[in-house]
């Protein structure tokens, strides 16, 4: 099946100081269909009520070790490959066939400490692969959550839940416009490497981790080479892999050597995330009075952190769809500038 890649205009009222935009829908075909679908019911990807999303023939659930922080959402990935293709696994970026789907659902629980009362659905994104990239596509559900229907995005959906600590969330989750789907990816599926995907796991078919299931199920080729493999950033790995972890998964997309902020020599990914490549002291413009990326011993004046507690949409990192900071791994951040030694820059 070809899907057309859609170019994704964006129009901009103002830049001054504000910014009114409008990305334009991109309805894409579901798999091995040739008619665009504007409802998410009509693309043929889950059976049943929608809104349970449980997967057609072919269709396929997978995970990753470290999800993009997205203004507090929960994910569940599904991906569809073409008959007769699979991924090829490498040590680090898989290869991955002309025609894949990958499928992200983002939702929020009703209640944290009670899954029995269900989620609330806000948005499912899609990117297919083509010859020439990636091609995305966003449809935002309903309040009745009986169906998504294709949005350019950019756009606030009021969401209300009971978080982990029993306290009520009440704001906006922003769905990006498509037109920033680039920004970050840059057509690149982040999650599908070596480092993401390698994980343990449970499943139907005897298999206790992802890469063996995958194998199993006939998607990926052979097993990928050893290589580095994230932690969780709030799990009970060492401080310093779950650091890296986090800026690794959050920020290495743009600040790293093939990264759209590559021109800033502030790389974020895990392989410059050791003591011999930290911006340890470097200068850089201030941000809340802080004019050092990391300050050794001393989160409260290290810039970058700054920049991620920011609401300024201009400062604020990472850019583009995070408006709420992500207090839990800010926190572990935190502990970890809080852990270098010598402390200060002199």
């Amino acid at each position: 099946m070809m899907v057309m890649r859609a170019k994704v205009l964006l129009w901009c009222a103002s830049i001054v100081v504000s910014t009114a935009c409008v990305d334009q829908a991109n309805p894409i075909p579901g798999p091995g269909q040739s008619q665009p679908a504007r409802r998410l019911s009509e693309m043929g990807i889950f059976v049943g009520p929608l809104a349970q999303l449980q997967p057609a023939d072919g269709v396929m659930a997978y995970d990753v070790n470290v999800p993009l922080y997205s203004d507090g959402a929960e994910k569940q990935r599904f991906l569809w490959l073409p008959p007769g293709t699979q991924i090829h696994a490498t040590d680090d970026r898989w290869d991955v066939p002309v025609g894949a789907y990958f499928i992200k659902n983002f939702y929020v629980p009703n209640d944290a400490g009670d899954p029995s009362r269900g989620i609330r659905l806000v948005e499912t994104r899609f990117l297919v692969k083509q010859s020439d990239g990636l091609t995305p596509s966003t449809y935002v559900w309903n309040d009745e959550q009986t169906d998504a229907v294709v949005s350019g995005g950019n756009v606030d959906v009021p969401v209300r839940w009971i978080d982990d600590n029993g306290d009520l969330r009440d704001q906006s989750f922003h769905v990006p416009g498509t037109s920033q789907c680039q920004d970050c990816h840059d057509d690149r599926n982040l999650g599908i490497r070596t480092r993401q995907m390698v994980r343990p796991g449970v499943y139907s078919d005897g298999t206790t981790d992802q890469i063996s299931h995958l194998i199993a199920a006939n998607r990926l080729d052979a097993a990928p080479p050893p290589g580095l493999v994230l932690s969780d950033p709030l799990g009970d790995a060492p401080l310093d892999s779950r650091a890296r972890s986090y800026l690794d998964a959050n920020c290495a997309h743009c600040h790293a050597t093939v990264g759209a902020a590559h021109t800033t020599g502030v790389f974020w990914d895990y392989d410059h995330t050791d003591p011999a490549h930290l911006p340890l002291c470097r200068s850089t413009p201030t941000v809340a009075g802080n004019d050092h990326v990391i300050v050794p011993g001393h989160p409260e004046q290290s810039e970058f952190l700054s920049r991620m507690l920011s609401t300024d949409p201009w400062v604020r990192m990472p850019q583009g769809p995070v408006h709420v900071p992500d207090v839990a791994g800010i926190a572990v951040l935190s502990r970890w500038v809080r852990d270098m030694a010598p402390e200060g820059c002199r």
